[in-house]
């Protein structure tokens, strides 16, 4: 398995390039940067995307889903409750932060919590997080945990926005998230990297 990633300057958002360095068979994890500079993270690693999976609804994570869809043929994961957010504007927000609503869209894929999700050689395991939104969903593989917007560096994420929720948050990372390894590497939607163990410490919101 081998990761990479870009950094959207319109949305702060980091989006994820995860594929099988044997078949270059891969899936890009919250496309929320611009289309263009996913395309380039795409060609430049000579990946075949697959899937699209969504940790959650908003639109700094879904605003490249429907040209990343339609030139790539892959098919949209998510939750049970992210295929019905993703296509609903009142919920991912994308007219307040896009300045046009992106609605209609479901999911090809729903994955219950612990499903597993394979490709070639990848296996992702759902973890469901809810809180920042009903609809948050972590993916675990290997020793890396693609979260979104639930837990950051010393931070986590919002819960003031609809369908969010401060206790579900808090519960979702506590319970689902720190009975992880602690070595394991938290790749978040937003800002750096950081680890299991570090943020059961450290972290400013939720401590273990």
């Amino acid at each position: 398995m081998k990761y990479t990633s870009i950094f959207c300057n319109d949305t702060n958002e980091n989006t994820y390039l995860v594929f099988d360095e044997n078949t270059r068979n891969g899936v890009i994890i919250d496309p929320g940067c611009l289309i263009d500079q996913i395309e380039r993270m795409i060609e430049e690693n000579s990946v075949t995307v697959k899937y699209i999976l969504l940790t959650h609804c908003h639109y700094d994570h879904i605003m490249s889903i429907i040209p990343l869809k339609e030139r790539t043929g892959a098919k949209i994961v998510t939750g049970d409750k992210g295929s019905m957010n993703i296509g609903n504007p009142d919920i991912n927000l994308t007219l307040h932060g896009l300045g046009y609503e992106i609605k209609g869209i479901r999911s090809d894929v729903v994955l219950k919590d612990g499903d597993n999700l394979t490709l070639d050689g990848l296996s992702f395991r759902c973890i469901y997080t809810p809180g920042h939104t009903d609809c948050g969903v972590c993916y675990h593989i290997e020793n890396e945990l693609f979260c979104g917007d639930t837990l950051f560096l010393r931070s986590c994420g919002r819960w003031d926005l609809p369908t969010g929720n401060q206790d579900t948050l808090f519960r979702s990372i506590r319970e689902k998230l720190y009975s992880l390894p602690d070595e394991t590497v938290v790749h978040s939607g937003h800002g750096h990297d950081t680890e299991i163990g570090y943020e059961k410490k450290f972290n400013l919101c939720v401590k273990a």
